[in-house]
């Protein structure tokens, strides 16, 4: 979105895409419009909700809009294609063949191969982050790294994983992470995320309905000194 309104200058994005599904926008919204919700019952609640109740939420959930034909677009992560195509995946996903997939890449007119990533895409975002206060952070870190090596990917106590969900999807963290890593202490956000991803967040600022409700009560209360 950040990167449209660079370009366009109008925070109206239906000009740009006329309909999408674009979980936890507003009912009514045209961005609501190709959601399906949890396909179970007819005046579907979870529809358009920002959870994995709407079938089409989160990054996978884009890919599948696109897979059954919700969608001509979807944005996602370099991963979720490799992770829902050739005998990979759930149940929507069998019978996928990655290569019948192409990346679209920024002022080009055609698009390329998946694997083509690293030189196609529209920013290098990073990783989720497990965020603390300073005085915790040594201790959480701890912590987490003791509880990766009994549960992680080549942990061997007991059923649980702290990397795969039973009874939903990424609930604890994201099912497709590897490993957690340990981020320097005293790294600012900025400087985590990086002066792309900033960037474009900071863009995206000027279309006030795309700020959060918290960062807009921040701008009238002292908080806003101490950011």
């Amino acid at each position: 979105m950040g990167l449209i309104y660079s370009q366009t200058q109008d925070c109206d994005f239906t000009k740009f895409f006329s309909s999408g599904c674009a979980p936890g926008s507003e009912l009514s919204s045209s961005f609501c419009s190709q959601c399906v919700g949890s396909r179970r019952a007819a005046g579907d609640e979870s529809k358009c909700k920002a959870s994995a109740e709407e079938q089409y939420y989160g990054y996978a959930g884009a890919f599948r809009c696109l897979v059954e034909d919700a969608g001509d677009v979807a944005f996602i992560k370099h991963t979720i294609v490799p992770e829902n195509s050739n005998g990979k995946g759930p149940e929507w996903a069998k019978g996928l063949n990655a290569n019948d997939y192409q990346l679209i890449c920024p002022g080009q007119p055609a698009g390329v191969e998946i694997s083509e990533y690293a030189t196609c895409n529209l920013a290098a975002v990073p990783a989720n982050a497990v965020v603390t206060r300073p005085e915790t952070h040594d201790k959480v870190v701890k912590i987490l790294h003791e509880q990766q090596a009994k549960f992680g990917s080549s942990g061997s106590d007991g059923p649980f994983r702290m990397f795969h969900s039973d009874l939903g999807n990424n609930l604890l963290f994201k099912d497709s992470t590897k490993c957690l890593q340990t981020i320097p202490k005293g790294t600012s956000y900025d400087t985590f995320l990086g002066e792309e991803y900033m960037t474009a967040i900071k863009v995206l600022r000027q279309c006030s309905e795309s700020t959060p409700e918290l960062e807009k009560s921040c701008t009238f209360h002292p908080c806003q000194q101490n950011i």
